[in-house]
């Protein structure tokens, strides 16, 4: 009879046991669907950017400019698996060059050269018939779209910080010599919008309205013009294409992410802080978000740039631990300097209340190839949809003589 009843309650625990087991392994079953079956909405890490090897750009002058102390935005050319690119920052002048095989050495000698430009740098700041009433000389983005190169400029020294001319349209942007100019165009967020600019990934359209972003941040002079962290302005470029030579004016944009200097709500709320010892490691004066876009299949909205003064803090005007005396702002140890990334979600971004209420959930140092520790900055970037690959300018980089200071261009796979 005990040997029954002991058999019995075993009978009722192995069911009990078996009934839980399946229970959990069904709903850890759900559980593994939903995330493998979302990849649309994966956060992407820094690790998941594969090194591709990296080019340079070749010496010379040709046209009105050189790639010397480049001022580094760039502009994928699909048409020609091209860069368009920002020359020497005397000149304001953009030229196109084909992008030779990367490499993968780590010797700056043994990098391939990309050939003699295929458009040598022309001037198109100085193209507009109507002049250029705001005096804008500095390239802050590019767009290559449907045949024509849309390009975004500042003036990096606007005291006033009453600028509004922020956008050209060169038509031909396969002959830039030849090409008509209309603009200048004001996008609606002035310096805070006019830099960087993107398509946005068919996945992520609907939800913004919108199928380009542009954006920029605290690069140049006068911070008070500017968003204090990366912004991400959703625009039409189309309505610029669309338009004729004698067109100009407005250009409406929605802002997704701005922190605005004159509303105070800054990335970080240590961002404006001077102090020897150390800065925000979020946002600081010496932050940098110069190319952002959102990357394809995943809901990561990616800032690349450069930042500084993290470890022994920021000063203005002062004298580095090397003796140098800064111009401007400056980390007080001449070696605080270093690329810099910030990662954040495009669901956030899309769910917040305002632009401004969004942090990265990644963000910090980054070591890329030829970067010297991070004294070669990041100063531009541009990525070919088609391939999934990232290309970034690393100022000063490929330095081969004893006068010459040209960039180098290193490629990443998108994750």
């Amino acid at each position: 009879m005990k040997s029954s009843y002991r058999s019995l309650v075993f009978l009722l625990l192995s069911y009990l046991i078996l009934l839980l087991c399946s229970c959990e392994n069904s709903s850890s079953g759900s559980t593994t669907e939903t995330a493998t079956g979302s990849t649309d909405n994966e956060l992407v890490q820094i690790e998941d950017f594969s090194y591709l090897g990296a080019f340079r750009l070749p010496g010379g002058t040709y046209g009105v400019s050189n790639v010397n102390y480049a001022i580094g935005p760039l502009a994928y050319n699909p048409d020609h698996h091209s860069i368009f690119f920002a020359g020497h920052d005397h000149h304001h002048a953009i030229a196109e060059f084909a992008i030779p095989e990367l490499s993968l050495s780590d010797q700056l000698l043994d990098l391939n050269v990309a050939d003699e430009p295929l458009q040598d740098f022309i001037s198109l700041l100085e193209l507009p018939a109507e002049g250029n009433p705001d005096a804008l000389n500095r390239v802050t983005g590019m767009l290559y779209l449907d045949g024509q190169l849309i390009v975004n400029a500042e003036n990096w020294y606007d005291a006033p910080g009453d600028n509004k001319d922020t956008t050209l349209v060169a038509t031909a942007g396969n002959d830039l010599a030849n090409s008509a100019i209309k603009g200048y165009f004001e996008l609606d967020g002035a310096a805070r919008a006019g830099g960087y600019m993107a398509p946005i990934p068919a996945e992520w359209q609907a939800s913004f309205g919108a199928a380009y972003l542009t954006g920029w941040s605290s690069v140049y002079s006068i911070i008070s013009r500017y968003s204090v962290g990366p912004t991400l302005f959703t625009f039409d470029p189309l309505e610029m294409l669309a338009v004729g030579t004698d067109s100009n004016g407005p250009v409406a944009t929605t802002p997704f992410l701005n922190y605005a200097y004159g509303a105070g709500h800054y990335l970080s709320d240590e961002a404006l802080v001077n102090e020897e010892g150390g800065a925000s490691a979020l946002w600081n004066y010496l932050s940098n978000g110069v190319y952002g876009f959102i990357v394809p299949g995943t809901s990561t909205f990616a800032v690349f740039g450069s930042s500084g003064g993290v470890n022994s803090g920021i000063g203005y005007k002062i004298t580095q631990d090397n003796g140098n005396l800064c111009g401007g702002h400056c980390a007080y140890a001449a070696d605080d300097y270093y690329n810099y990334y910030w990662f954040f979600d495009v669901r956030e971004i899309l769910d917040a209340e305002q632009p401004y209420d969004v942090t990265p959930y990644a963000y910090g140092a980054w070591s890329v190839p030829f970067d010297d520790n991070g004294s070669h900055s990041i100063i531009g970037g541009t990525f070919d949809e088609e391939s999934g690959v990232l290309y970034l300018t690393l100022s000063k980089a490929g330095q081969v003589g004893t006068y010459d200071r040209p960039p180098v261009i290193v490629a990443f796979q998108i994750p």
